[in-house]
């Protein structure tokens, strides 16, 4: 797990301040770390065309590095230095320097002789982009855009330096924006690389080091970032146990049986003792569950929503469900349907252990209806950070998993965001198999957040494992689960 940070410019002046790293040390360091990383991409490229049998092309890489006027070109400036040993450097200013340390490491470029052109070259092995950093305000104006767009023309594995330049303060492109095959971020990560719409243009994430301990350089935040090592799958150990030592899952089918159905479905691959399906009759049940027609004494959680149905009866009759004494003490899974009753907010404080599970739609419908925010899904997904965290103000004691590009998990003032979700689960149906699994950790004793958080990655990596972009199916995924 790694911490996220709004901004790093306090990390940075805290760094120069308290550690004595001042005069563009911090400057330096970032252009070798991203120096290291460019050598290690073209070491692995030889590597490669050496195992497929190609002869390299005679003489040195080329490197071609754009550079803005700020600290971000002076970046740039610096890492064509550090290079110019090992690379063909050819380095293009796009805006004259304006920044002191930008102003300075062109000096030093200039002293050693090394051109500085004006446009760029249609060659070259590696693109990198240095021309804005962290401190876009506003929309790019026209011709600014243009460039951005004529550097993604441009042939070359693409490199951005801390942010791909276009991308906003929340990771929103304006309205462009670079797009970077790998992106090596200063001193520690950013939340504007986590959002949605910066995933199309990030690549692969690194964070470089600025010349101390990572653990010095950052301090606290309440936003972290998930990793495969965290998840905490459902290991069985001991051998004296049975069914109810797993918990016991209560799935409520409404109107459309085939999501509740898939949802019970996970569960039982991901882990849990027993399912029981309240509700509807299910026509040509799975044998692998219980049905029930009235509320079961003793089941561990509850699922709802899945499937559920928009009706006012199938609606009425839900919230009857949650006003039993029994189920609002018990972890509560909310999951799709339900989320748009307008009566489920002013519930959820009597509800002792709720997981929300929206889509953005979903959360639209929940925000308006707390009165908390009336917004566009448009503007939910360029401030996903932000809704999710007044969200949580709102209603601290509920986990919701905010699903999209890059999953949130929010609960109080922490978020955590998972890295690991593909466009391969943009499929109908993988959403319960989603809560499904959240449901199964829950009934086995599992704290709700951390239910949230592992059943987001094992979701994500079940995919990833089936090895598929487009043909992925929720039935599929839910088998997978327990391959993992």
């Amino acid at each position: 797990m790694e911490k996220i940070f709004d901004s790093v410019r306090e990390l940075d002046r805290r760094a120069e301040e308290h550690f004595n790293l001042k005069n563009g040390v911090l400057m330096e360091y970032a252009a070798r770390g991203m120096a290291e990383h460019i050598l290690r991409y073209l070491r692995s490229r030889q590597r490669q065309a050496a195992l497929q049998g190609y002869e390299p092309a005679p003489g040195m890489s080329c490197v071609q590095i754009v550079c803005g006027s700020g600290d971000n070109g002076g970046d740039g400036y610096a890492l064509a230095r550090l290079l110019a040993d090992t690379c063909t450097v050819r380095v293009v200013a796009v805006r004259e320097p304006k920044s002191p340390l930008c102003k300075l490491q062109r000096e030093r470029l200039e002293l050693l002789g090394i051109p500085v052109y004006t446009e760029p070259v249609k060659e070259g092995d590696v693109l990198v982009d240095a021309v804005f950093g962290t401190g876009i305000r506003g929309a790019l104006d026209e011709q600014t855009a243009a460039r951005i767009e004529q550097l993604n023309a441009l042939p070359g594995y693409k490199f951005a330096c801390d942010i791909p330049s276009g991308l906003n303060e929340y990771g929103v492109p304006s309205p462009v924006a670079f797009r970077a095959d790998e992106t090596c971020t200063m001193g520690a990560l950013k939340t504007a690389l986590y959002a949605d719409t910066a995933k199309d243009y990030t690549g692969a994430i690194h964070v470089v080091n600025l010349g101390l301990p990572r653990r010095c350089y950052e301090t606290e935040t309440d936003t972290f970032l998930l990793s495969a090592e965290d998840m905490q799958l459902p290991r069985r150990t001991v051998q004296n146990t049975h069914k109810m030592s797993y918990g016991h899952g209560l799935f409520y089918c409404g109107e459309k049986t085939g999501a509740c159905i898939l949802a019970a479905t996970a569960a039982l691959h991901f882990g849990i003792g027993l399912v029981t399906v309240l509700g509807a009759p299910v026509p040509a049940a799975p044998p692998d569950f219980m049905y029930a027609s009235q509320l079961p004494e003793g089941f561990s959680v509850l699922l709802l929503g899945s499937g559920l149905g928009r009706s006012p009866e199938i609606q009425a009759r839900a919230l009857r469900l949650l006003a039993d004494e029994q189920v609002r003490t018990r972890p509560l899974v909310l999951d799709a349907d339900i989320l748009h009753n307008p009566e489920l907010p002013a519930l959820l404080p009597q509800l002792a252990q709720p997981i929300l599970t929206p889509h953005p739609k979903e959360f639209q419908s929940l925000l308006a209806q707390s009165g908390l925010a009336t917004v566009s899904v448009a503007e939910i997904q360029e401030n996903r950070f932000s809704y999710l965290r007044l969200f949580c103000s709102a209603f601290p004691h509920v986990v919701i998993v905010l699903k999209g590009a890059y999953p949130l998990i929010g609960c109080g003032r922490q978020v955590f965001v998972n890295p690991l979700g593909s466009n391969a689960l943009a499929k109908a149906g993988t959403g319960d198999v989603l809560s499904g699994m959240i449901t199964a950790l829950a009934a086995q004793g599992y704290p709700l957040l951390t239910a949230a958080c592992t059943a987001s990655l094992a979701h994500a990596e079940a995919a990833k494992r089936l090895g598929t972009n487009y043909a992925l199916t929720a039935s599929a995924l839910a088998a997978a689960i327990g391959e993992l």
